[in-house]
């Protein structure tokens, strides 16, 4: 009975000191979850903050301020989704397509997007 319980004892501490993942590597995973968290949340942040971002709010009657708000409550994947859709709209606006109904679409989109996630 004492070597079934010492090997029991001997097993459990060796098991326990095993890690699957290395702490250095977990560290490092975060560590850079949090950098791309981030840079998405920027990438939102600075899509609301455009001109054409508080025009097209002003006549809808939505709340920038909320809306940047809201992206500091967002998870890292509505982070990500939004933030893709940011950058398009973004680089749309960036290369004078102030015009084109899918860059207003794409606002529109994402200001809705970014207000209901807040609730």
């Amino acid at each position: 009975m004492a070597v079934v319980v010492s090997c029991l004892l001997w097993s459990s501490t060796g098991f326990a000191q095993r890690h699957i993942v290395d702490p250095g590597v977990m560290r490092q995973a975060v560590a850079d979850q949090a950098i791309t968290d981030q840079q998405n949340r920027d990438a939102v942040l600075d899509l609301l903050q455009r001109s054409q971002v508080f025009e097209l709010a002003g006549r809808l009657g939505l709340s920038v301020t909320r809306a940047e708000g809201a992206v500091a409550t967002l998870d890292s994947a509505e982070l990500a989704r939004l933030a893709v859709t940011a950058r398009v709209a973004d680089a749309q606006l960036a290369g004078g397509a102030n015009t084109i109904v899918i860059s207003v679409t794409t606002l529109l989109l994402l200001l809705i997007i970014v207000i209901l996630l807040a609730n």
